[in-house]
């Protein structure tokens, strides 16, 4: 039983005369009938009593019309959803997203939506260094994260370059003068933003204090810009941060400083395997991306 078989079927009983569905379907009369008898036979039972002028389901008919009918309109659908995604009308966008970029990505998808409402987006947050892993291992499609060192196996889109901000809370404010120097920043609890493999950042903080002479107090680590936001804004202790766009964080308990002791900026990338398919939908997103 395929589904040739279970489409003309359903038109027979539609029809309720194998004649009329011949003609519907364009077909000679003998060949349907033989088809009817070869689905009952491998079925081993009878699904319509033909009488001369009599034409009545059995309830083996009835169950295989239902049946048929729920298959064939669910292959309708399915092609109707390949054809969707072929045309990238439809389907789903793997993205992958670091802290760092996260309002970034709200933008994207405001825009995006507005031109394909149909496309799912399947979004995936992590610090850069696992998502980096997740686009080689193809388990998303594009990641929006900060530019990393090695960047031979990627097609990267660069976005607007930002500097590193000092961020300290209120309660520590008054430690500070209004334009805070590394000597001065030494002195304070640092919580220290993690380092990922395939970044510099936190080699180049290191790096400047170095070059001043002083050392940063750490009292903690960590790889989640988020978190370290919070534990400033609790009042633990300072950091520094790439600036970004950190409009959904809490930032009601910090000071902001842009300082010119650090002479290097982070850049956000969009980035995707170099060489490597993408859905069409996915293709839709990094277009769209300027």
């Amino acid at each position: 039983m395929d589904i040739r078989q279970l489409q003309y079927y359903t038109e027979i009983v539609k029809q309720k005369n194998i004649s009329k569905a011949a003609e519907v379907l364009n077909i000679a009369q003998p060949p349907l009938s033989q088809l009817l008898k070869k689905l009952e036979t491998e079925l081993g039972t009878i699904l319509i009593h033909r009488y001369r002028q009599k034409w009545e389901l059995t309830e083996s008919g009835q169950l295989l019309y239902q049946y048929a009918e729920q298959l064939l309109s669910q292959m309708d659908d399915v092609k109707r959803r390949i054809q969707e995604i072929e045309e990238g009308t439809a389907g789903t966008v793997r993205i992958g997203v670091s802290s760092a970029c996260s309002n970034m990505l709200i933008e994207y998808i405001a825009e995006f939506r507005e031109q394909f409402a149909q496309i799912k987006i399947n979004i995936i947050s992590g610090d850069s260094e696992g998502l980096l892993k997740k686009l080689k291992q193809k388990e998303i499609d594009i990641a929006l994260l900060l530019r990393p060192t090695n960047t031979e196996e990627y097609e990267l889109k660069p976005l607007k370059q930002e500097p590193a901000v000092l961020i300290v809370p209120r309660s520590l404010k008054t430690s500070l003068s209004a334009q805070p120097a590394l000597k001065e920043i030494a002195q304070l609890p640092f919580i220290m933003l993690g380092a990922m493999e395939g970044y510099s950042f936190y080699g180049n903080i290191l790096k400047a204090f170095e070059e001043h002479g002083v050392k940063p107090n750490i009292i903690a680590e960590c790889k989640d810009i988020p978190m370290v936001v919070a534990l400033v804004n609790r009042g633990l202790g300072i950091s520094i941060i790439p600036k970004m766009h950190y409009k959904s964080l809490f930032y009601e308990h910090l000071e902001i400083y842009e300082f010119g002791q650090f002479d290097f900026s982070v850049e956000p990338v969009m980035m995707k395997l170099k060489d490597a398919p993408i859905s069409k939908a996915a293709a839709q997103f990094w277009e769209m991306v300027k």
